[in-house]
């Protein structure tokens, strides 16, 4: 599970799947300039959305579906964030 946190946020560029620049970051990643990763939508709402049910999914496997996550708060900034939950 720590990987896969790993994998997506640990120097990576995170672009989502309409982003009009797509084709640029997929080349920037061709030639090693960035590890990009590719989600449905990006955005606080979108990342909390995101993050809370990929983590929800390792925590109900981990635990035999005994605990659960009810939810996640993204912050972009001090300014910006999102929680998300059901």
């Amino acid at each position: 599970r720590k990987a896969w946190m790993d994998y997506m946020f640990d120097h990576t560029t995170i672009v989502a799947e309409d982003d009009p620049y797509l084709e640029n970051f997929k080349e920037m990643a061709k030639d090693g300039v960035i590890q990009l990763r590719i989600i449905p939508a990006t955005g606080a709402e979108q990342f909390a959305k995101y993050i809370y049910e990929k983590v929800n999914e390792f925590v109900l496997e981990e635990t035999n579906n005994r605990v659960r996550v009810t939810q996640v708060e993204f912050k972009e900034n001090e300014k910006n964030s999102a929680i998300y939950g059901e």
